[in-house]
C-alpha cells in the first residue's frame, strides 16, 4: 500500500475518532486452526493447488490456495520461503512501494471472490507513531487488475469516486474512511482501519479493508517483517459486513504462521463462509 502519507494523516484521524494442482504442502505448513481441519478431512480429497513461485527478496513466493473435493475454499494464502524475508529492496519510487503481483491458480478465481493479489513491501514503514514498523501489505482484490489499474490518483476532480463508500452495511460498522484525500491511493482505492485503535496498537498485524466508487474492492492483511520473522503465529477472526454485492465463499479470518521444519513462513485468509448476494 503507498501510505507514506495518507496512512500517516489517516491513523492521526482515527487515533483521534477513538496471488499446477499440488499435494506437497503438508498439513504442518497450513495455519495452526486449519491444519487440524485437513487431518480431519483427509477422507474428503482436500487438494492444494499453487500458483507459480515469484522472487522476493533471497527467496520465493507464491500462492496457494486448499480446497475439497467439492471445491468449497478452506484456506487461500502467500508460502514465503526464508530467503524471501531477506534482502529487500530499501528504496521506493515515487509515491509507491516496492511491490510484486503474486499470481493466483485459477482455482482461486473459481471457488473466491478474489481477483488478484499484490505484495507490498514498506521498507520505511510510514512516518507516525502507529505504523512506522516496516511491514507487508497483502492486497487480495475482488476487482480485476484492468479495473484496478484504472483507478486514478486522487484529486478534486476524482474525489467523488473515492469518497462514494459502499451503501450502509457492504462495509462492517465498526470500520471507518476518513473524508477527502486522505487513504485514498491510485491503483487502489479508499483504505479503512478497524476501530478503536486500540484494537490493533501498538502495530504487528492488522486488517485493512478497502472500497473505491461504492463497492467494497479488497481486504489487506497488514503484518510487520519483525512479525513474520519472530515466528509468531496467529489467526484472527475480522469483522464483516451485513451486506455483499456478489454472492460467494468469503474468509473470516486471517493466519499468520511458521513451519518450524522447513522454516517456511504462512500468510493466509480461513474459515470460509458462503453469502448470498444482498
Amino acid at each position: 500500500m503507498k501510505t507514506i502519507q495518507t496512512i500517516t494523516a489517516f491513523a492521526f484521524f482515527v487515533f483521534l475518532a477513538s496471488c499446477t494442482k499440488e499435494n506437497s504442502l503438508s498439513n504442518e505448513s497450513l495455519s495452526i486452526e486449519t491444519s487440524a481441519v485437513a487431518a480431519n478431512t483427509q477422507e474428503e480429497h482436500v487438494n492444494i493447488f499453487k500458483g507459480p513461485e515469484v522472487q522476493v527478496g533471497n527467496g520465493k513466493v507464491r500462492s496457494w490456495i486448499k480446497i475439497t473435493h467439492d471445491d468449497q475454499p478452506l484456506e487461500l494464502g502467500l508460502e514465503f520461503t526464508p530467503g524471501a524475508l531477506e534482502n529487500l529492496p530499501d528504496e521506493e519510487e515515487v509515491g509507491v512501494s516496492p511491490h510484486w503481483n503474486i499470481p493466483f491458480h485459477q482455482k482461486v478465481k473459481d471457488v473466491t471472490p478474489f481477483d488478484h493479489l499484490t505484495l507490498n513491501w514498506n521498507p520505511h514503514g510510514h512516518p507516525d507513531a502507529f505504523f512506522g514498523a516496516q511491514h507487508f501489505d497483502f492486497h487480495f482484490y475482488m476487482m480485476t487488475e484492468t479495473e484496478r489499474m484504472a483507478i486514478p490518483a486522487w484529486s478534486p476532480a476524482t474525489d467523488v469516486y473515492f469518497n462514494n463508500y459502499p451503501p450502509a452495511g457492504y462495509m462492517p460498522a465498526n470500520y471507518v474512511a476518513p473524508p477527502g484525500a486522505t487513504a485514498a491511493v491510485p491503483a487502489m482505492g479508499k483504505h479503512w482501519l478497524p476501530m478503536p485503535p486500540t484494537s490493533f496498537l501498538p502495530f504487528t498485524h492488522v486488517m485493512i479493508l478497502g472500497s473505491y466508487n461504492g463497492r467494497f474492492n479488497f481486504i489487506e492483511p497488514m503484518i510487520t517483517l519483525g512479525y513474520m520473522q519472530s515466528g509468531q503465529s496467529v489467526s484472527k477472526d475480522y469483522a464483516q459486513p451485513l451486506k455483499f454485492e456478489k454472492a460467494g465463499n468469503y474468509p473470516t479470518k486471517y493466519n499468520v504462521n511458521k513451519d518450524e521444519i522447513s522454516g517456511h513462513h504462512f500468510v493466509s485468509l480461513s474459515h470460509f463462509v458462503w453469502r448470498n448476494a444482498n
